[in-house]
């Protein structure tokens, strides 16, 4: 599948992505119905049809195999393409373009294309969570065409998705790293005493108001305590490393409450507002039917996501802000405990050995690689095709990779846990690495199950 706007480039880039659904074309010469969106908007019209019908066809076509798990993607000499039934007989598509180089043989310019700098298994969840965004804050697509029409549904998709796709969805793709892909969670590890305050604390805030269901509780980017089912609390933690993150990380500690809200649609500048008073969200999660009034809560690096069912609270800002300030003061009496625990020292970590660790059963994630600092792209090739490799251990299973000049790299499954390890003793042999694992198990990750 090649693109008109094809061009020779080293980097993986984003060329086509677009959402369709075939019921809106009834018969021959409605095609473009079918198109609910298209970036780049610039394309030919014409185009446009045929890229969404040859896409369709494939689709249908890999459908007749009768796999238990349906094809989610296609792989082209020049092109990678990516798609995913997202709602009934609504489809989410994007087309990436695989790297390329040019070399001389023979006084002849040969292009060679690598196939192996696109993974899969990074990029599919990056394309299914720009639709969980989406919905998180719009609702699904059809509640949309139900509530208003298809053509309300094309504005919608058009301000969010250009706007998400130009400064998010590219650095995203450019940017991906086996870590970055999972979306995960990153969890705060706290002293249990500790730990019971800060849910008698959030208990107390909810016993406040009659319509606060559950609430999500991070300090700095780390969660602490959520609520939520799984699900949402994943969603919802990925969107505020996304677009609250970014912004608080760059904010001086404040003893002051405010209130966030995202603009998702607006500038990466502006997309965060903030304000003194009390002010709410509307976010769809656990029913995607009803949207879940949300007030973000930020005080000295704590962030609070309060989810309530309904404005009867919201309605009282006198009842709600005491509630709030209460709050506040019960955080004020935790925090010298708490900040004397994290400045305990921990046991140092090996700098010979960088990891990354997932557990696909309550997404926790932890990493002690900084890629930006890690110059070899050639290990985060290397860590990204074994994290694909993986998937075909079952229950366990482990390989080990050395190329020359190169450090050790481990990929690790064990049932629904993986860890990823580079460790840098390049003259290290076999038994040498089995015997540093040993001793890394021992130490770093000795409360977690690791089968041998």
């Amino acid at each position: 599948m090649a693109s008109s706007n094809e061009h020779l480039s080293s980097n993986i880039n984003l060329i086509d992505y677009f959402i369709y659904c075939p019921l809106f074309c009834e018969k021959e010469g409605q095609e473009e119905r079918k198109i609910l969106y298209y970036y780049p908007s610039t394309k030919e019209l014409d185009q446009q049809i045929r890229t969404i019908g040859y896409c369709e066809g494939l689709v249908q076509f890999t459908e007749t195999f009768g796999f238990d798990q349906s094809c989610e993607s296609i792989h082209f000499r020049k092109t990678r393409l990516l798609f995913d039934k997202i709602e009934n007989d609504i489809y989410l598509a994007m087309i990436l373009h695989i790297p390329v180089t040019e070399q001389k043989k023979d006084d002849k310019c040969i292009l060679e294309y690598h196939d192996e700098r696109i993974n899969d298994r990074l990029m599919l969840p990056i394309l299914k969570i720009s639709y969980q965004y989406f919905i998180l804050q719009y609702g699904t697509m059809s509640a949309i065409i139900q509530q208003y029409n298809v053509e309300k549904l094309r504005i919608i998709l058009r301000e969010y998705f250009d706007k998400f796709i130009e400064y998010h969805l590219q650095k995203m793709i450019n940017n991906v790293t086996i870590d970055s892909s999972l979306f995960g969670i990153q969890f705060l590890s706290v002293d249990k005493h500790i730990y019971f305050k800060f849910q008698s604390i959030l208990r107390r805030l909810e016993l406040r108001f009659k319509s606060l269901t559950e609430t999500i509780f991070i300090y700095r980017n780390q969660l602490i305590w959520s609520g939520l089912n799984q699900a949402d609390t994943t969603l919802l933690y990925s969107f505020f490393r996304l677009y609250y993150w970014p912004h608080f990380k760059r904010m001086y500690d404040t003893s002051t409450i405010q209130y966030f809200t995202v603009n998702s649609s607006a500038n990466p500048t502006d997309e965060l507002s903030s304000s003194t008073n009390i002010t709410s969200q509307k976010f769809f999660i656990g029913n995607l039917s009803l949207p879940h009034s949300i007030i973000v809560i930020h005080y000295n690096l704590f962030t609070t996501f309060c989810v309530f069912h309904n404005d009867n609270d919201l309605s009282n800002n006198e009842k709600t802000s005491r509630a709030i300030e209460l709050f506040q003061k019960d955080l004020e009496i935790i925090l010298p405990s708490f900040d004397e625990y994290l400045q305990k020292k921990h046991p140092m970590l090996d700098s010979t050995v960088k990891n990354v660790y997932f557990n696909k059963i309550n997404m926790a994630y932890s990493a002690t690689i900084d890629w930006k600092k890690e110059t070899n792209n050639m290990i985060s090739n290397v860590m990204n095709t074994l994290a694909e490799d993986l998937q075909w251990f079952h229950p366990s299973g482990e390989v080990m990779v050395k190329r020359e000049n190169d450090p050790w790299i481990i990929a690790k499954r064990s049932d629904m846990r993986e860890l990823f390890m580079i460790v840098n003793q390049k003259s290290a042999n076999l038994k040498d690495i089995r015997d540093k694992m040993k001793q890394i198990f021992s130490t770093q990750f000795n409360s977690i199950f690791l089968l041998e």
